[in-house]
Order: C-alpha cells, then structure tokens, then sequence
C-alpha cells in the first residue's frame, strides 16, 4: 500500500518524475544510449527511495532529489518496466500529450515536451496519389509525419491533430478548421 510523503503533491507523478529522468533526454538518444539512461535511472531510483540506502547514497551524491519525495518500489518497478519499451514509452508519451490536450489533468507535467512543433494544415504538403499530408522531421526522414483525410476527420472536433514521426518519438500538432459546405 502507498503512503504519500508530507511533502508530495496530489496529483500522480509521471513515471519520468519517478525516475528523474528529462524526456527530451531520452527523445534525443539513440535506442542504445536510452536504455542505459533509464537503466541507471531505475537503480538511482531505487537506491534513492530504498529506506536503509537513501541517506547513505544522497550524502555521497552530487544530485539530490527532494527529501519529501519517495515513491515505493511497486511505482519505480512500474515506470522502469514502461520508459524501458520503446513501444510502451511511445504509448505512454502520447496519452501524456492527450491528457494535457484535453484537459484531464489540470496539474499535468507543464515541463513534459519530448518535441512538439505547432504546425497549420495549410502548412504541410499533400500527395495527390495516395491521398496523404505529409512533413520532413529533423530525424531526416523525408515523410516522418504522415496521415490522411480519416485522420483529420476522426480529430475534427478539436481541430487538432497529434501525429507522430514515424522513425523518432518527436510529434507535430496539426492545427485545422472544419468548413462547412452550405
């Protein structure tokens, strides 16, 4: 069972604050060198939370996390078991935009910004032939984000729509307005 600390805030931590990790740090790293922050990360965390070790391990480190947060080890296991899969980190980094998005959690991470671009609709190429809009992403890839008109209609009461690179964790949000035909 948890027990909050005096000092932690209501709201969830992300698994990120768990393990005090950046996620523009692990959007940047190549899948090798992500594996090995989040693995360090996890043993930090538990060293860090670990009731014998925690006094011990922060008087010798040169990063202290705030005394008043500790997370068990159930939370840490959990986070580690989420960042470590690429799939699941990029499951997990998208319903953490959708929150923020749609407003279910007013207290969300504002810090959390693993490479959203703001882009109009006005402003991405379209293709003819397949019937897609498409953008150039900075991890080279000359149609990282793509998507159709299904896409569009499916996000129409928003008029947003989150769409991610294909070949990296960046994400560009496609603003748009639905005309009416009279």
């Amino acid at each position: 069972m948890e027990t909050p600390s005096a000092g932690r805030p209501s709201r969830t931590a992300t698994h990120y604050e768990i393990l005090d990790l950046q996620p523009a740090l692990l959007g940047a790293a190549d899948p090798h060198d992500a594996a090995t922050l989040i693995k360090r990360a996890y043993r930090r965390a538990l060293l860090r939370n670990h009731p014998d070790k925690s006094a011990a391990a922060s008087s010798s480190s040169a990063h202290k996390p705030p005394a008043s947060t500790l997370f068990t080890v159930d939370q840490i296991s959990g986070a580690y078991a989420v960042l470590s899969s690429p799939q699941k980190r990029q499951e997990y980094d998208a319903s953490l935009r959708m929150a923020r998005i749609a407003g279910g959690e007013e207290d969300a991470d504002a810090k959390f910004q693993t490479g959203i671009e703001n882009v109009d609709l006005d402003d991405l190429e379209f293709d003819e032939a397949g019937q897609r809009w498409y953008r150039s992403c900075r991890c080279g890839n000359d149609r990282g984000y793509s998507f159709e008109e299904e896409d569009l209609v499916e996000a129409s009461d928003d008029g947003v729509l989150m769409v991610g690179c294909h070949d990296c964790s960046l994400w560009l949000k496609v603003h748009f307005a639905v005309v009416e035909d009279e």
